[in-house]
């Protein structure tokens, strides 16, 4: 059985939100709380479980915020019936497949490391094929390779949230996975050429938001991954998220 929280209504038309995501998720419990202010009624999935046909069907909208096979079989089956999505199956597809995610990256004008699929001269990143199936690391063998460029050790989680209204962009600096756990180390502005490639993924994607990983190496700014349902830790975009959600759910007829 899928997790469930069920959050009581206040006001509203009694819209049902469905979320693919834990229920105590650090940004997600807070946007699923706000969204039961605004009278929706809010159900979490466990995201690894199949979703059954018959909970979609229930639902005014399904929120994919953890992508999995699982989420993207629900999203299918969501569509077939007729329900609303947010961050829906084609932007979770395209994503979710690294390679194809690289070219999108690409074809918005992102500048991204090149591809190999032989461990190239020096030190390199071994990255799987799916996000699902692990994250990069340093050596070893996988689906595809790109060399390991010399940066300052931060990552840039860029992030762009489109609440029906206007974008919302933020980015996050963290340490790199690659060195070991990630940790928070502050905040930047983001680059408006930046919000506007990220703006031209939303449309490729067809989705609501998106998050961009972007290293510098001397001096050259590298995308090097993207994801359609990121964790948004320490943001700030909870209002943009509830905001883009509640808009995402059809108006009764």
């Amino acid at each position: 059985m899928p997790i469930r929280r069920q959050h009581g209504m206040t006001t509203g038309d009694g819209s049902r939100i469905g979320i693919i995501c834990r229920p105590d998720h650090h940004v997600f419990e807070t946007v699923g709380r706000r969204l039961r202010r605004r009278g929706h009624e809010v159900t979490y999935f466990e995201p690894e479980r199949e979703l059954p046909r018959s909970a979609i069907e229930e639902l005014s909208l399904l929120v994919c915020k953890k992508v999995r096979p699982a989420s993207v079989r629900a999203l299918r089956l969501a569509e077939r019936a007729g329900i609303a999505t947010w961050n829906g199956r084609l932007s979770t597809t395209i994503l979710a497949s690294r390679l194809v995610m690289l070219e999108a990256l690409s074809a918005v004008g992102f500048r991204v490391p090149p591809v190999s699929f032989e461990p190239p001269e020096g030190q390199y990143v071994t990255k799987p094929l799916f996000s699902w199936d692990g994250d990069p690391e340093i050596g070893g063998t996988g689906g595809f390779y790109q060399p390991l460029l010399d940066t300052d050790g931060r990552d840039r989680k860029c992030y762009l949230v489109d609440d029906g209204r206007q974008l919302h962009a933020e980015t996050v600096i963290c340490s790199s996975k690659l060195s070991g756990e990630k940790r928070v180390l502050g905040h930047e502005p983001t680059p408006e050429r930046d919000v506007d490639r990220m703006e031209r993924l939303l449309s490729l994607a067809d989705t609501q938001a998106v998050g961009v990983d972007i290293i510098e190496a001397d001096g050259v700014r590298y995308a090097v991954d993207c994801n359609a349902a990121p964790s948004f830790r320490e943001a700030g975009l909870e209002s943009a998220l509830t905001d883009s959600i509640h808009r995402a759910v059809p108006s009764p007829e």
